[in-house]
């Protein structure tokens, strides 16, 4: 056992750290990107003020409801993890499923509801003003 401690330090000393370093990759391997959704800020912001990039996870149990709400302020983009909700936006309404997104910017007004029988998870990911 001494001779093991012994040889890993005179290779340490040696060869410093770099023996037992592993090398950064140069490239990605096996990764693999899709983009969900994308918006535009300037059209969102004059200033960016005190806002807060976010993101959060939200669970919709079953008959729960999202009150509704503008994102004149919050622009956001969520992404349906599992479940099946009803967004209504425009007087129209809207079905989602897993692996849907949602993007609403600063025209949007809406609310939700969860007519499943199971929880709606949302991935929800937005840019906001704290309240002072």
């Amino acid at each position: 056992m001494k001779y093991l401690a012994c040889l890993a330090f005179f290779t340490f000393m040696f060869f410093g750290s770099s023996a037992f370093a592993v090398e950064a990759p140069k490239a990605n391997v096996g990764l693999s990107a899709k983009l969900l959704a994308e918006m535009p800020l300037a059209p969102e912001f004059t200033e960016i003020g005190n806002r807060h990039f976010r993101m959060r996870m939200l669970t919709l149990e079953k008959n729960g409801v999202v009150a509704l709400h503008s994102h004149e302020k919050r622009p956001s983009v969520e992404y349906i993890l599992s479940g099946n909700c009803t967004e209504f936006r425009d007087g129209a309404e809207k079905a989602y499923k897993a692996g849907d997104v949602v993007v609403a910017d600063h025209s949007v007004t809406h609310w939700w509801r969860n007519d499943g029988d199971e929880p709606v998870v949302i991935l929800a990911v937005d840019i906001y003003q704290p309240e002072e």
